[in-house]
């Protein structure tokens, strides 16, 4: 145990039991290392990573690096060979193939990453690095967002678009991956394109609802879609800062707004109209202030 392993002969025998990993994602999920090879994977992780010239940093990076190889073979295999046969398919059947991919790849990953526990445990934490999982799925979302940026953006917001609307939506799969998304450097980008979607979606809705409620009404359908939507994108883990205020944001100003233009149009005003939204804005800010995000 005292004798140093070189990086060369330990990674070589870490390469080894990811490549075998890696057979998951071609659909072979039964392919796990046997105990032994698998406690031999961790011998050699443990042991680069406490003998006293240590290789974590070395591991840290050929992890990314070997899990962007397999990906982006993977991905790129299925955009060449595959893809240009499938163009009359349904038009989520894309979003169905991304979601088979992660589904194995994260299979694959609950099995390399046992090889790495106590880099990520030690090493990972103490130089606040991404963590193994979060390694993870940038190194899967980067190659795919390199092939399907548009493609899995439109086919994420439709869904949301379409579950918002109130279709049967099967959510389990679009969760999955946009928590993935949430732990990859593509979140900030997915992130933006939701919440800009969001805002069309309610500065359209509002044009309708403003001529079909009356403006009680209209705003308690304010008041109801702030609700929803704080809910929805805390479901779908959007990250970064406070969801309600993202929701003042993207909900609540478009559909204000045109209830100020139709007032102003209409020429209604005064203690009527102040006494309505000031009655309905303190009800909204209280509910959405007591919403817990739990979950994420």
């Amino acid at each position: 145990m005292n004798e140093h392993l070189s990086f060369e002969d330990g990674w070589r025998v870490l390469e080894q039991g990811i490549v075998k990993c890696s057979k998951i994602l071609e659909g072979f999920t039964s392919t796990r290392p046997t105990v032994a090879e698998y406690m031999n994977c961790y011998d050699c992780a443990y042991r680069m990573a406490v003998q006293k010239k240590d290789y974590c940093r070395e591991m840290y990076n050929g992890y990314k690096t070997t899990l962007e190889k397999c990906v982006h073979a993977m991905v790129e295999f299925f955009y060449y060979m595959v893809l240009p046969h499938l163009m009359h398919k349904r038009d989520d059947y894309l979003f169905r193939e991304i979601v088979n991919m992660w589904s194995n790849y994260s299979t694959m990953i609950s099995c390399v990453s046992g090889f790495f526990s106590y880099l990520d445990r030690c090493f990972v934490a103490h130089s606040k690095l991404p963590s193994l999982n979060d390694t993870a799925a940038t190194s899967f979302f980067g190659p795919v967002f390199s092939f399907f940026k548009d493609e899995v953006t439109d086919a994420l917001l439709t869904l949301i678009r379409r579950e918002r609307d109130g279709s049967d939506i099967d959510m389990g799969p679009l969760v999955g991956v946009m928590r993935g998304i949430c732990r990859s450097e593509v979140q900030t980008f997915m992130k933006n394109a939701v919440l800009q979607d969001t805002y069309a979606y309610y500065s359209k809705r509002s044009s309708e609802w403003i001529m079909h409620y009356s403006l009680p009404d209209y705003l308690a359908k304010v008041q109801e879609s702030m609700e929803k939507e704080t809910k929805r994108l805390a479901h779908l883990c959007i990250p970064e800062g406070d969801i309600s205020e993202l929701c003042l944001q993207v909900v609540n100003a478009p559909l204000m707004q045109t209830y100020e233009n139709y007032a102003r149009e209409k020429h209604i005003g005064g203690e009527v109209l102040l006494q309505t939204y000031k009655t309905v804005e303190d009800e909204l800010l209280a509910r959405c202030s007591n919403m817990t995000l739990d979950g994420c």
